[in-house]
């Protein structure tokens, strides 16, 4: 469960994410000002951002989990099917094959 934190003058200072270190580092997706623990500095993202990425194309962040595999998938990774199942456009090429 998340702190409930109230936001005062120092906080412009803190990490984002867990309210208590220094913030160093920049997220490049969501722009959040984070500490080294909550950074990946081969990615340049933040932790929350690193956890909700879209697994196909680990470049943006996900809108919800394929229907067929479990991974999570963004908006640009997403197809559906039967216009309703969201399903990860590798799966939708796989129920798409003739056999």
């Amino acid at each position: 469960m998340m702190k409930k934190h109230v936001i005062n003058s120092k906080d412009s200072l803190k990490c984002e994410i867990c309210w208590e270190n220094d913030s160093k580092h920049c997220c490049k997706i969501c722009g959040r000002k984070v500490c080294e623990e909550d950074f990946n500095k081969e990615r340049g993202i933040c932790k929350v951002c690193e956890m909700s990425i879209c697994q196909l194309c680990q470049r943006n962040l996900a809108i919800g989990y394929c229907e067929c595999c479990g991974r999570l998938v963004c908006i640009e990774c997403t197809a559906y099917h039967d216009k309703s199942r969201r399903i990860c456009k590798e799966c939708f090429q796989k129920i798409q094959k003739p056999t």
